[in-house]
């Protein structure tokens, strides 16, 4: 579950990135964040991750309040939280086998493990004849698959997937909308951040929406 109790975020002592934001995501939840550029979702997807500090406020992630985590404790904390960016972010000199793994790898995962993971998550995701295959030889689709499933090849609790079908065309960007019912339907937390207003009336999902650093709505089965 994430929690989210009177959260403010200022930069610069008068730049209010965020004011007063309170909600709740259970466990399971698909959420979309919506909102026009510079409305706060980049900065509330940074607090989430402990990339940033609220100036007020708490966060709590599984029961656990984030914003007391020390700097040694946050790699352990990120762990459990996979994050998908329209970009992709693979290593390029990795093939899609070798990507995912990398994931594993960091953690100490042993070969055995690392196997049996990244074999179950190439099939959730569709790229099991693709694993030997290096990103420049990969479609966008593709790629955004690849960054997926190494998201989500720890099982962490939340998946964050900001704007995860920005540089998509529609077919390939609802193909990724699938993916990610898919993973929610295994009991991932899903947090989808997009502009994409036809993704977003289609899935019928929680929608939350923010303006100048305020939920302005937050219904269920929402259109944009």
């Amino acid at each position: 579950m994430i929690k989210f109790e009177h959260i403010t975020k200022i930069y610069n002592k008068d730049i209010k990135a965020l004011k007063d934001l309170n909600f709740e995501v259970a466990d399971g939840e698909f959420l979309v964040l919506v909102g026009p550029s510079g409305a706060g979702k980049s900065t509330l997807i940074k607090l989430l991750i402990c990339e940033e500090k609220p100036t007020r406020g708490h966060i709590y992630i599984v029961g656990k309040d984030v914003v007391n985590l020390k700097a040694r404790e946050v790699p352990y904390f990120r762990r459990r939280i996979g994050v998908v960016f329209q970009d992709f972010k693979l290593l390029p000199k990795k093939n899609v086998y070798e990507n995912i793994s990398f994931a594993l790898e960091v953690v100490g995962a042993s070969s055995r493990q690392i196997k049996k993971k990244v074999e179950a998550v190439l099939d959730i995701v569709g790229l099991k004849d693709r694993k030997e295959n290096f990103p420049d030889e990969l479609s966008g689709g593709e790629k955004q698959r690849v960054a997926i499933a190494r998201a989500v090849v720890n099982r962490p609790k939340l998946l964050i997937a900001d704007e995860p079908t920005g540089n998509l065309d529609p077919k390939t960007s609802w193909d990724i909308i699938r993916v990610l019912e898919e993973i929610n339907k295994r009991g991932t937390i899903i947090l989808l951040a997009t502009h994409n207003k036809d993704i977003v009336d289609r899935i019928r999902k929680r929608v939350i929406k923010i303006k100048n650093g305020r939920i302005v709505s937050d219904k269920e089965r929402a259109k944009y």
